[in-house]
């Protein structure tokens, strides 16, 4: 029975091309890292027995670390096969996993690869997928969202490899898997991962205290050895403390992309899942569009982080504040001595952080309460 011989297995695989896509798109186990390097060698003297292809001796399964790899191969080329030729490849990588005591991981590859890659019937369009990636001119559809069953199940796998994906990817698949789940009106049924989808789609904003904090706090897991990496890190961060307002999701996204380059290159994104690492877009998108409207529309904040309500303001002696700081003549209603609390807020809001701290000062001498001492308990 002859077997497709254009299907890619790792010795067939030139330069790895396919591993380092694979890779950066499914979680590789450890021991499969540490293994020693299958070389095409070895592998031509094995015995047919050994490969989940006999006859075109592809997918060796001589080892744990091949076995995983065979698995990881195949599931990508398995459209190449007959059904009934698919099965019997299957089925020899599923008895070799279970004589290696890696089963979980081999249905986990499996799992992940059918996930991203498109074995789907031809009618299929781009439109029909999160996300088409370009590798070397050739274009791969995965996270298919024809359905609400692939809806849901391409947007647990893009959250699940947060981590292995670069955020240009994660953007562009949660923004096609919001519109189209908003299309078709399917229901995620899982909050969280509604509110992950919203955030990587860049829907929202935060406070820049909050966001140079976070940027803080990588410049500290910056080894002493990359100074010019954490100088630069130290001045994003500092960059990012005098934004004022609430930052546009433009500028965010912007800003998300070099969060994501910096992460990538001291291997941060390893520790999105369990290390207590955030990803750029948790980080700068945690106040979705909903609760950033209702801050600015509730609250006046200033750049030194501390919040007062509007409500409180109608109360303060707003003509001398703004008469003390220099742009009373701005904020005065048309024909009339009065102040306009709209135009007060948004130039308050957009005070240097001296004067900022200066109004801060005028407010509290007139007794204005304080709606949240700082920009963290208003979240």
């Amino acid at each position: 029975m002859l077997m497709s011989k254009a299907a890619v297995d790792y010795c067939a695989d030139v330069n790895h091309q396919r591993l380092h896509k694979l890779s950066r798109l499914m979680n590789v186990p450890e021991f499969v890292e540490t293994a020693p390097i299958i070389e095409q060698r070895d592998v031509a003297t094995l015995p047919v027995a050994v490969f989940a292809d006999p006859t075109n001796r592809k997918f060796p399964l001589h080892t744990k670390a091949a076995t995983w790899l065979a698995q990881a191969y195949f599931s990508h080329d398995r459209h190449l096969y007959t059904t009934q030729q698919a099965s019997g490849v299957q089925d020899k990588i599923d008895k070799a996993a279970a004589y290696w005591s890696i089963t979980d991981f081999t249905k986990q590859a499996r799992t992940e690869v059918d996930n991203f890659t498109s074995n789907a019937p031809p009618q299929l369009t781009d439109e029909d997928y999160a996300l088409i990636v370009d590798h070397d001119g050739k274009k791969t559809p995965m996270l298919p969202i024809h359905n609400a069953e692939s809806i849901k199940a391409s947007a647990a796998t893009l959250y699940n490899m947060r981590g292995k994906c670069p955020y240009e990817y994660r953007l562009i698949a949660s923004r096609k898997i919001i519109h189209k789940a908003a299309a078709l009106g399917v229901d995620l049924d899982n909050p969280e991962l509604s509110d992950y989808l919203v955030k990587a789609a860049g829907q929202g904003s935060v406070f820049p205290a909050r966001a140079a904090n976070h940027i803080a706090n990588r410049v500290l897991m910056i080894p002493d050895s990359q100074k010019e990496v954490k100088v630069a890190a130290a001045k994003l961060a500092q960059t990012v403390s005098k934004l004022t307002g609430l930052p546009s999701a433009e500028k965010l996204v912007k800003l998300a992309f070099v969060i994501d380059r910096i992460d990538r290159e001291q291997g941060f994104n390893k520790y999105y899942d369990e290390g207590g690492v955030s990803t750029p877009e948790e980080i700068l998108f945690e106040l979705t569009h909903e609760k950033a409207a209702a801050i600015r529309n509730s609250y006046l904040t200033l750049t030194t982080g501390t919040v007062y309500p509007f409500e409180a303001l109608q109360n303060a002696p707003l003509s001398k504040i703004a008469s003390a700081l220099g742009f009373l003549d701005r904020v005065q209603s048309e024909g009339s001595l009065d102040v306009s609390l709209p135009a007060f807020a948004k130039i308050a809001s957009t005070l240097p952080r001296n004067d900022a701290a200066l109004l801060d000062q005028l407010l509290r001498s007139a007794n204005i309460p304080v709606a949240k001492t700082t920009v963290n308990d208003v979240m």
